[in-house]
């Protein structure tokens, strides 16, 4: 039924927010595609789908799985849109042999965690997989799955083999994570918004839409902002680093304060490098997500309130 739901998604999906020319012969692919590799990510958000997969398969062969489901949905996109180059299937293949094994086959302890991270970012801020998902027609934006290919093979090798323990992912918050997030969101943008127009970040938007439509956008925006950004950079940002911090540095303070502002760092390069102001509202903001994390005891709530803090900022701001 899950997986059903899921192609009917992507279906709607493909036929709404694709560029209407783009042709057949490349539509129908990118399709198949995207609900691979959605039907392949979306079990993830089960615990008893985790566990089950844990208790079944050895450590090598869970990995050398997750390596086959990140290369058949870019065989079928650029197979079936004629797009396929050996150079593009290769870098592929490493960098799902690189993060898929990681966990396998290097030794426990710090400098692993710390590696683990910096590849995911490395490859993340890198924009190569626009050249391994290259465009089969003009603005098709093919490369979204590669990035959403990178979040769940780093996602699946965090709980799968490391096995790590904290993080509450999930693709539904609870009604306390609702609350919390909410909450952390009130508390949070009014700081955000006297930061930004001190600035001189941003400004006031003026909406000439009816207000069924900014509804409609803002709540369209809401959950692209969860599913995908909030959930991303909460699950590596604070599920991971700032778990990690807080115990290497033996201070819930320092923890936060340390990941907020290496998340700051991350947002430099933000339109151009390097853009100081939005560093630190990203500082200031990631500060909070990380406060709602730990008041929550999971990524669900802080998702919740950085996609609350993104989807005012792009609805309401300019």
């Amino acid at each position: 039924m899950a997986v059903a739901g899921i192609w009917v998604a992507a279906g709607v999906a493909a036929a709404l927010l694709l560029p209407q020319h783009i042709p057949n012969g490349v539509r129908i692919p990118f399709f198949f595609a995207a609900c691979l590799e959605l039907g392949c990510f979306v079990p993830l958000g089960w615990e008893r789908v985790r566990s089950a997969l844990i208790g079944r398969f050895p450590p090598k062969r869970l990995a050398m799985g997750l390596v086959v489901s990140g290369l058949l949905p870019f065989l079928v996109y650029t197979l079936g849109a004629g797009v396929f180059t050996w150079q593009a299937a290769g870098t592929l293949a490493a960098l799902c042999l690189a993060i898929c094994l990681w966990y396998v086959l290097l030794p426990a302890g710090r400098m692993r965690d710390l590696g683990f991270l910096t590849l995911v970012a490395v490859v993340t801020l890198s924009g190569m997989f626009k050249d391994i998902y290259p465009d089969a027609a003009p603005k098709l934006q093919a490369e979204f799955l590669g990035r959403i290919l990178w979040i769940r093979l780093g996602i699946a090798a965090s709980l799968l083999l490391r096995q790590l323990p904290g993080t509450g992912f999930g693709w539904w918050p609870s009604l306390r994570e609702w609350r919390c997030g909410a909450l952390g969101f009130a508390a949070l943008f009014p700081v955000l918004f006297v930061l930004g127009w001190w600035l001189q970040f941003f400004g006031l938007r003026e909406l000439a839409r009816p207000w069924h439509e900014v509804a409609a956008i803002a709540l369209g925006t809401f959950f692209g902002i969860f599913w995908v950004v909030a959930l991303s950079e909460e699950f590596f940002l604070r599920g991971l680093l700032q778990q990690w911090l807080v115990d290497w540095l033996g201070s819930f303070v320092w923890g936060i304060a340390a990941t907020s502002l290496l998340s700051g760092a991350l947002h430099l390069p933000f339109r151009e490098f390097p853009n100081w102001k939005f560093a630190l509202l990203a500082t200031v903001a990631h500060a909070g997500y990380g406060w709602v994390f730990h008041r929550a005891g999971g990524i669900r709530a802080a998702m919740v309130t950085h996609a609350l803090v993104v989807t005012a900022w792009r609805v309401f701001l300019v």
